[in-house]
């Protein structure tokens, strides 16, 4: 049972999702997906660093999994897809709905580009998931099984870099 306040954050985080189709990397070059993903989301700014996570699988594709970057609302994946924010130097705690390894745990530095793989199995007629860091190559490979991106985004806003906030370091 849910309260009233979590049915309403459900509602607001659905309001807020959307689709947004996307050319996937075609190839598998160590710099190929972050290319692949600054050529669409703009130049990395130098004062910050992108992590993206990424999901291939179409297991529970139907069901949104939150991201969160130290208890901040990010982004949110289905199957197939991936999700990108910015995050500031310093410590970070990345959490998903449905984590059943706790809090992924990292120190960003600003230019560099991190990726998860958010690996989604059923267990016991439930869905978990965990993250586990990928290379860079891999998740190139990764990212070609994708159909999406998706987004959260603010009506009237277009999804461009230069609005996004850096989720702050601890």
């Amino acid at each position: 049972m849910t309260s009233g306040g979590e049915r309403a954050f459900a509602g607001l985080v659905a309001v807020l999702l959307v689709m947004a189709p996307v050319a996937c990397a075609s190839t598998h070059s160590v710099e190929s997906a972050h290319r692949a993903i600054d050529a669409e989301l703009g130049a990395l700014p130098s004062a910050a660093a992108r992590v993206c996570i990424v999901r291939p699988a179409s297991v529970g594709a139907e069901v949104t999994m939150e991201i969160r970057d130290n208890a901040r609302l990010v982004g949110a994946t289905r199957g197939r897809t991936f999700a990108c924010w910015l995050a500031a130097p310093g410590e970070h705690q990345i959490t998903s709905v449905d984590d059943d390894t706790g809090p992924t745990l990292f120190l960003a530095r600003a230019g560099r580009h991190y990726w998860l793989h958010q690996d989604v199995e059923v267990l016991g007629g439930d869905l978990h998931a965990h993250l586990d860091w990928i290379d860079e190559p891999t998740a190139a490979e990764m990212l070609e099984a994708c159909t999406r991106r998706v987004i959260v985004s603010v009506p009237g806003h277009d999804d461009r870099t230069d609005v996004v906030a850096v989720s702050p370091a601890l």
